[in-house]
């Protein structure tokens, strides 16, 4: 993040929930167990003509795929993942999105296009 590149992140998805809590609690008690090693890209903030900013999200495994955004913790398109696994990533997304977004705050575009 402080060379102002792409974040990648490493997120794993969990084939079990330990309690069954509100769908932001979900989020921040996944507890792996066996999962699939999934990466995370963040781009910097983009911002639209009405004033409101997000930034995407790309999850990353083995030739599948899916994009989202936040604020909000929608999947928007996606390729290869079930859809619980859609479902955990949207968990993620909302049980994450301060974090994710603080990340993307710090993602500086033409310092990576300049390689600096």
């Amino acid at each position: 993040m402080e060379d102002g590149k792409v974040i990648l992140k490493r997120v794993i998805v969990d084939d079990t929930v330990e309690n069954e809590k509100e769908e932001k609690e979900k989020a921040e008690d996944l507890q792996p167990t066996l999962a699939d090693d999934i990466n995370m890209l963040v781009t910097s903030m983009i911002h639209k003509e009405d004033g409101s900013t997000f930034a995407r999200v790309s999850f990353l495994r083995e030739g599948n795929w899916a994009e989202g955004i936040v604020p909000g913790g929608k999947i928007e398109k996606s390729e290869g993942f079930s859809e619980e696994e859609i479902e955990k990533l949207e968990a993620y997304l909302a049980g994450q999105e301060e974090m994710i977004l603080q990340q993307a705050k710090g993602v500086n575009p033409l310092r990576n296009l300049f390689d600096m």
